[in-house]
């Protein structure tokens, strides 16, 4: 989780995770270790800050596991799931 939060924070690994990586992202957020739900949030967040096709992509079949993981999760999961600002949904 911590490579594809790196690999987020550029153009390139972006357009390179989301081919696949958005369905392995929110898996990691259900069935993950604790650490591996954080990293999966933060790096949806990066995708999703500038894409309109990967908050789409995100909203399709993530929405469900975040709401769970702010119910349940720790407090820096909460805080993460709780400043998507660029994602259309609010919790």
């Amino acid at each position: 989780m911590v490579v594809l939060s790196n690999l987020a924070a550029i153009p390139e690994g972006r357009t390179a995770i989301v081919e696949g990586g958005i369905a392995v992202l929110v898996e990691a957020i259900e069935d993950g270790s604790v650490k591996g739900k954080e990293f999966a949030v933060l790096t949806l967040l990066q995708l999703c800050a500038d894409s309109v096709r990967n908050r789409g992509l995100l909203v399709r079949g993530g929405i469900q596991p975040l709401v769970a993981l702010y119910q349940t999760g720790t407090a820096r999961a909460k805080q993460k799931v709780f400043s998507v600002h660029h994602c259309p949904f609010k919790l």
